[in-house]
Order: structure tokens, then sequence, then C-alpha cells
């Protein structure tokens, strides 16, 4: 016979019920004499005590991605916990090694696709190079997508590291180059892209390229490059780029570092090297 148990519904919604369960696990877990204090989560959170007060109680308050992330990190949730933090809150799963620049939970089903990559770097660029996301896996390859305002394009142009990085590195900044030749074309000179060029044209190198050819190329799709990073003690690895375009996103790329196995003459990376 059917017992109507909607009261057991009710308390596996309640995300007070859990966050005082995480506190007293975690107080626990620290050696506390009782549970984390809710002190302790506020200052994570980065709000005020008040706003952390009414959180916890399920009083509706403003909150973003950042700020359940540090509550999530300060209570030491695992994967499970986390995405139920994010499911009782913003509706959608937690990202897991997933850094997403841009808050818009529109994009939390393609970060899906950067954390299901695991040891292969992923992002999502905007229509001006920008990072909007990345992986794990991108930023230990990359350490550069933490800056502020990450863009790929500045990074290859104008970060002199970036040279040693990419083998053959004024043939990438060719390609580039053209690649933003036909995004003026598109969009025009008011852009950020093409804020961005004129800063890279003050250097003599990437302006005698940019002078050499009226080249213009649509994306790096299918692009084979080597590269040598610190994350591999500077050792040449080959990757692949495969780009994608959601169809619900026109303005962003989903970009995918791969590469095949077994294949004369093309470098894997050593991933074994680092526990992956």
């Amino acid at each position: 016979m059917y017992e109507d148990n909607t009261s057991d519904l009710v308390v596996a919604s309640n995300l007070t019920r859990y966050l005082k369960a995480w506190r007293a696990a975690r107080g626990k877990e620290l050696g506390l004499t009782g549970p984390l204090p809710q002190a302790r989560v506020q200052q994570a959170s980065g709000k005020s005590d008040k706003w952390y007060r009414m959180f916890e109680a399920g009083t509706p308050v403003k909150y973003d991605t950042e700020t359940l992330l540090a509550i999530a990190d300060c209570l030491g949730l695992d994967d499970s916990e986390r995405m139920t933090l994010f499911l009782l809150t913003m509706g959608v799963p937690a990202p897991v090694n997933v850094t997403l620049h841009d808050d818009d939970v529109r994009l939390r089903p393609m970060t899906w696709i950067l954390e299901q990559q695991g040891p292969r770097p992923a992002y999502i660029s905007d229509e001006n190079w920008g990072i909007v996301a990345f992986n794990k896996a991108m930023a230990d390859w990359c350490p550069w997508v933490h800056d502020p305002e990450p863009n790929l394009m500045r990074y290859v142009m104008l970060y002199p590291e970036a040279r040693g990085v990419y083998e053959g590195w004024e043939n990438h900044v060719r390609v580039f180059l053209a690649m933003i030749r036909l995004e003026i074309a598109k969009r025009g000179h008011d852009t950020p892209i093409a804020h961005l060029l004129l800063e890279a044209l003050e250097d003599p190198t990437i302006k005698a390229l940019w002078d050499e050819d009226p080249s213009v190329v649509a994306n790096r799709d299918g692009h084979h490059y080597r590269l040598r990073l610190p994350f591999f003690n500077n050792q040449p690895i080959d990757c692949i780029s495969q780009v994608f375009i959601p169809s619900a996103h026109p303005h962003l790329r989903l970009v995918l570092m791969t590469w095949p196995e077994g294949v004369d003459g093309f470098i894997t990376p050593p991933l074994a090297l680092h526990g992956k």
C-alpha cells in the first residue's frame, strides 16, 4: 500500500539540512569539537555574515558560481555533494575540474564536455579568442588561462614564453593573423580582437608577418602542431585542435586538443608521467 512520504522528499531537497550536515562532517574531519563554524564558511564565501546566515536558512539571496565553489571548497565537498549543492541552488550540476570565467548557466552543458575530456585539454573561447571556460588539463598545460581575461591570441603573440612553447612560432602567428583578418572583415575595426591586433603589430616581427601577405583563414580545425610545455619538461609533444561551433552559441568555439595513438612520427604526450 502506498504511503505518503512527501516529508521525506522535502527533507531530500532541503539545502539547510545539507549545509548543516556538511559543516558537521567537515568539523569532524578537521578534528574540531563541533561543526565547522558558520563564520568559517561565510569568510570563505566572501559574503557578509548576514548573507551566509540567510543562505543556510534557505532565504533567497544572490550568488554566483564562484561563491558556491568557494563554499564547496571550504566544506570539503566531494563530487556528489558539489553536484547536490549546485542542483539545489542553480539547478545544474557543479562544474568538476572545470573553470568557467563567464557565469552563464546556459554554458553549463558545454562545460560537461570539457570535464569529460579527462587528461586531454579542452576549452571554450569567444569570438575574440578570449577563454570562457577550460578544464583542469588545460590549466595544467597552459597556466596562463588563469590570468585575468585570458586570451589565446594575446598569449601567442604578446607573451615572450609563447615563442618557445609553439614550435615554428612564426607559422602559428601567420595563421592567427589570417584569422584576425577574416574576423575584421566580418565585424569591423572596433572590436577587442582588432584592438589587440594593433597592440601586437607594435612588435616588428609580427608587423613584418602581417605585411607579408593578405591570407585569410576561417579556423584551425584539424590543425596539427608541436608544443614544448614546462608541464612536460619542455619535451616536444604533438597535438591536433578539433574546433566545434555550438549551434546555440555560434559566437563560441569548443576546442578539444587531441592526438592519435601509435602513429609514426607523432609524439604523444607522456601523460603516464603525471599519473593520468
